[in-house]
């Protein structure tokens, strides 16, 4: 090669720029995840100043608007609709849809129930949709004691004795809210302006639904029995008590029977030894673990076909000298108590059902927890 070739491939070289490095892939494909990244994060930011407009420093959060207008209870029927006089027949529904909210409240009627059977407002915020469908699938007017249709202009109620009345408010996110109130003895359930012949399935799919909502909100750790009491009044151990144990459990309760329809948390039993006209604690357990076995047992002690019992009853009115209590808390935080009365005869009693025969597994579930009864 000349001198003059070395100097033209010298020219060339300084006339074309070096060469780009290979293209590095992975730093390309981090580059387009953190700018996929800055755009979400830019959106989440963006979107709520969007919201509040453009000069803002608030954000006005998206959210579904709470019901409207207090669920207030009624203490009585003062200010019930004249139920001869409201609409029947229609095909209006009873109540608008679109409800979030439904309170369930006892009114009470006379005296009502003695303080410790009544229950509070019960407020319903899941499956309310097919509670107010239910309300208004109801027949469009009263009904008789078949199930049929009275004729028109014959309204006609029963007279059976009444401690309270259910009411429902039910609150929506657009409205004021509306008043339900059903009557027992006529069979009705009416509005201020409209009524239908009452469905009282819809009372109990309520409660169902109500009794569910309880035991998937209550925390386990808060549901507790009450501690056994010192002493015992051989008054409320007598069969024909008025006095009788308490059940709370019951009155969210639909039907009757199984009396305890809902997992067991916990359960404290207690023994009285009957000295005088009072019965001294003798002994106590309170149990967690394993306290669901005794539900089945309850259950079956108190079903319908259970027997009843005469003990202590006409001619000699026999006074317990042991007698067993036993309370149970259950997955909505309600108790239930239930009486047991050994020597010199045995039976047992829930509520203000008469006594019952103590089955042989009601008496072995007690023995576990509290021993074998002492013979006097």
């Amino acid at each position: 090669m000349t001198r003059d070739d070395e100097d033209i491939r010298g020219l060339l070289a300084g006339a074309v720029p070096p060469l780009a490095a290979p293209p590095d892939r992975v730093a390309e494909v981090g580059v387009r995840v953190r700018r996929q990244v800055a755009l979400t994060v830019g959106l989440g930011v963006g979107l709520p100043a969007l919201v509040a407009g453009p000069g803002r420093d608030d954000v006005i959060p998206l959210v579904t608007p709470g019901p409207r207008g207090d669920a207030n209870c009624p203490t009585d029927l003062v200010g019930r609709p004249d139920l001869a006089s409201v609409r029947y027949g229609d095909d209006e529904p009873l109540v608008p849809t679109g409800a979030v909210e439904i309170t369930s409240c006892q009114v009470p009627v006379g005296g009502g129930l003695r303080p410790a059977d009544r229950i509070g407002p019960r407020t319903l915020t899941t499956g309310v949709d097919e509670i107010v469908r239910l309300l208004n699938a109801q027949p469009p007017t009263q009904q008789d004691g078949r199930g049929r249709p009275r004729p028109d202009g014959d309204f006609a109620c029963a007279l059976m004795a009444r401690y309270e009345e259910t009411v429902l408010v039910l609150r929506y996110p657009d409205r004021d809210p509306v008043t339900v109130w059903t009557d027992a003895n006529c069979g009705v359930a009416v509005t201020a302006t409209h009524g239908r012949g009452a469905d009282f399935g819809v009372l109990r799919a309520f409660l169902d639904r109500y009794r569910a909502q309880l035991a998937t909100t209550t925390d386990p750790a808060t549901v507790t029995t009450p501690a056994c009491v010192d002493t015992f009044p051989i008054e409320r151990m007598r069969k024909n008590s008025e006095d009788y144990p308490l059940d709370r459990i019951r009155l969210n309760n639909s039907a009757t029977y199984p009396i305890l329809p809902t997992r067991l948390i916990e359960v404290t039993a207690c023994r009285y030894e009957v000295r005088g006209d009072t019965g001294e604690l003798v002994g106590q357990q309170r149990r967690r673990a394993g306290a669901d076995e005794v539900r089945a047992v309850l259950n079956q002690a108190f079903d319908r076909s259970a027997k009843g019992s005469d003990c202590g009853d006409w001619p000699d009115y026999q006074e317990p000298s042991v007698f067993d209590t036993l309370t149970v808390a259950d997955a909505t935080g309600e108790t239930a108590e239930f009486w047991i009365r050994h020597e010199p005869c045995r039976s047992a009693r829930h509520a203000y059902s008469s006594s019952r025969q103590l089955s042989a597994q009601l008496l072995a579930a007690v023995t576990d927890l509290l021993g074998q009864p002492p013979s006097r």
